[in-house]
C-alpha cells in the first residue's frame, strides 16, 4: 500500500494557531512530512504568513481591512493567537523568513501564494534564496497556470503545483496536463465517483486538501492519493501507523 505524505494545513492547526511557528513546529514533532503555509504582501511589501485576506477573524476586531492595508509594525501590535485560545495570546504574525528561521532547515514546506502579484512571487523567490531554502517534499501551491509561467521565468529551482479552487474536476485536470503541472491539490469533498477514476493512470501527483476525520483517512487512502492535508497530523500519522502504511 502505498502511504501518503501527511501535509500540516496551516501547521498543526487544529490544535493551535494556524500560521505560528508553534503550530510548525508541533507539526514537525507529530511526523508532518510536510508543513503548508500562507504567504502575502504588507502595506509595506513585507512576506506575511497569515490566510485570510481579511484580519477580522484573527484578530477579533470588526473591520473591513485586509493584510495588504497594514504596514509589518503595525501588523506586529496585533496577537494571532488568542482567537484560538486565550493562552496563545503572545503570538505574533511570522514573516516568511522568521518562520523559514524559526522551523529546521530541512523542513518541507508548501507555500501558497495569496494572490497573483508579481512582487509577491518575485520577493518570495529572494526570500528562499536569501534563507538558501529548499522546500524538500513542498513546492510553491498556485491557484492558476499563469502564476506558474511567471514562476518558471525567473527559476526553475522549485517545484510548482497547482490548486483546483473554482474548477470543476474535468477541468482542473485538463489545466494540469495542458501545462505539464506536476503536482495538484485537489478539493476532493466535491469529486464524485466518475471523478476518481480520471485520476487513473494519471502521471502528476495528486494532494488531498483536507481530511481530519478516520473515514476520510481512509477513503483517500483507498484512492491512493499522494499526500493529505489535514489540521491534525498526530491524528493521521495514528491512522497510518496503525494501518501499517
Amino acid at each position: 500500500m502505498k502511504r501518503p505524505l501527511i501535509i500540516a494545513h496551516r501547521g498543526a492547526s487544529g490544535e493551535f494557531p494556524e500560521n505560528t511557528i508553534q503550530a510548525f513546529w508541533e507539526a514537525i514533532k507529530q511526523n508532518a512530512d510536510i508543513v503548508e503555509l500562507d504567504v502575502q504582501l504588507t502595506l509595506d511589501d513585507q512576506i506575511v504568513v497569515f490566510h485570510d485576506e481579511g484580519v477580522e477573524r484573527i484578530f477579533e476586531i470588526r473591520s473591513d481591512k485586509t493584510i495588504r492595508d497594514y504596514k509589518l509594525k503595525e501588523l506586529k501590535k496585533f496577537d494571532v493567537g488568542s482567537w484560538f485560545d486565550k493562552s496563545f495570546s503572545e503570538m505574533k504574525i511570522p514573516t516568511l523568513e522568521e518562520a523559514i528561521s524559526g522551523t529546521p532547515q530541512n523542513a518541507s514546506l508548501i507555500i501558497e501564494i495569496k494572490g497573483n502579484e508579481d512582487k509577491l512571487i518575485y520577493q518570495l523567490l529572494d526570500v528562499l534564496d536569501n534563507c538558501r531554502k529548499t522546500l524538500g517534499l513542498g513546492y510553491i501551491s498556485v491557484k492558476n497556470s499563469e502564476t506558474i509561467r511567471k514562476i518558471k521565468d525567473v527559476t526553475s529551482k522549485h517545484q510548482i503545483g497547482l490548486m483546483q479552487k473554482g474548477r470543476t474536476p474535468a477541468e482542473f485536470l485538463n489545466e494540469m496536463y495542458e501545462n505539464n503541472i506536476g503536482i495538484g491539490q485537489i478539493q476532493w469533498r466535491n469529486w464524485a465517483e466518475d471523478d476518481w477514476l480520471l485520476l487513473k493512470d494519471v502521471e502528476f501527483k495528486v494532494n488531498a486538501c483536507c481530511a481530519d476525520e478516520l473515514d476520510e483517512f481512509a477513503l483517500l487512502c483507498g484512492k491512493a492519493v499522494d499526500g493529505i492535508l489535514t489540521n491534525f497530523p498526530s491524528r493521521l500519522s495514528a491512522y497510518l501507523h496503525r494501518m501499517d502504511y
